[in-house]
């Protein structure tokens, strides 16, 4: 399989298959809230109790700040808030699709489908419950008066953000199946991912000799220009174009190693 079909292949199988995908994407979002008394309420009250939580800790316990000139606010809330669930999203989404091929391999090895289906529904269906924390701070900021034209990137960035993560899923679901240990690892990696990347402190205060970290981790251009966008107001192209091009790399290498073990799925599980 050549480039050009590992990159188009997952989106004509969505639109070929699109009444399939949904009922996939219907089922993880049920699945999350089903036999709980709340079902959906749970979607709004999870993000409010975290945003609640952290408004403790930080406005009232630990009292951080941040400068207007850099971040765009002096409230460490809003600066945290607006790069935590963004990475939420991603995060969540990689910690529910490294399991999604072993939890369904008895659908797997009994009916034949598109297998890449489950990974993409994982992805959407996790963006879409996670996005609401998202929503809540962004009214917020409306309500405060923040809006600019800038949001209307948002939606963009959003998609290659789910491109960028999607790739991985497509990867770490695959290589889970060959090796089980792949969850335990990935659950350190995100640690210390989470931790090199700027979402509880700014940018500015990594020293010079260790910037280098910020350009090779891809979740740090996303936070900042997420930031950018909302609180500053401003876009750069060139953030921009990075998250492009990690968004790419990711996805066609997700998809060419998910299609590449996708023959073998049937004999290992």
């Amino acid at each position: 399989m050549n480039i050009i079909d590992c990159i188009t292949s997952p989106f004509t199988t969505s639109i070929k298959h699109k009444s399939l995908l949904e009922g996939f994407i219907t089922r993880e979002i049920k699945k999350r809230f089903i036999g709980t008394f709340g079902g959906f309420i749970w979607t709004f009250l999870s993000p409010l109790a975290t945003i609640i939580a952290y408004s403790f800790v930080f406005s009232i316990i630990l009292r951080m700040s941040v400068s207007v000139e850099e971040t765009g606010t002096d409230k460490f809330l809003i600066f945290f808030l607006t790069g935590y669930f963004p990475w939420l999203m991603f995060a969540d989404s990689l910690s529910k699709s490294v399991f999604v091929l072993l939890g369904e391999s008895s659908l797997i090895t009994k009916v034949v489908f598109p297998v890449e289906l489950l990974p993409i529904s994982t992805v959407i269906s996790t963006f879409i419950i996670n996005i609401i924390g998202y929503v809540i701070i962004l009214a917020y900021l409306l309500f405060k008066g923040f809006i600019s034209y800038h949001w209307a990137f948002i939606p963009f960035l959003l998609i290659l953000q789910a491109l960028f993560t999607l790739g991985l899923s497509f990867f770490l679901s695959a290589l889970n199946v060959f090796f089980r240990d792949t969850s335990e690892v990935l659950s350190i990696v995100m640690m210390l991912w989470f931790f090199a990347t700027p979402i509880i402190y700014p940018a500015s205060m990594i020293p010079e000799s260790m910037k280098i970290i910020l350009l090779l981790n891809p979740m740090s251009f996303f936070i900042d220009t997420f930031r950018s966008v909302v609180l500053l107001h401003q876009i750069d192209f060139f953030s921009l174009a990075v998250m492009f091009f990690f968004s790419l790399i990711s996805f066609m290498f997700g998809s060419w190693f998910f299609l590449k073990s996708r023959p073998a799925f049937g004999d290992v599980l």
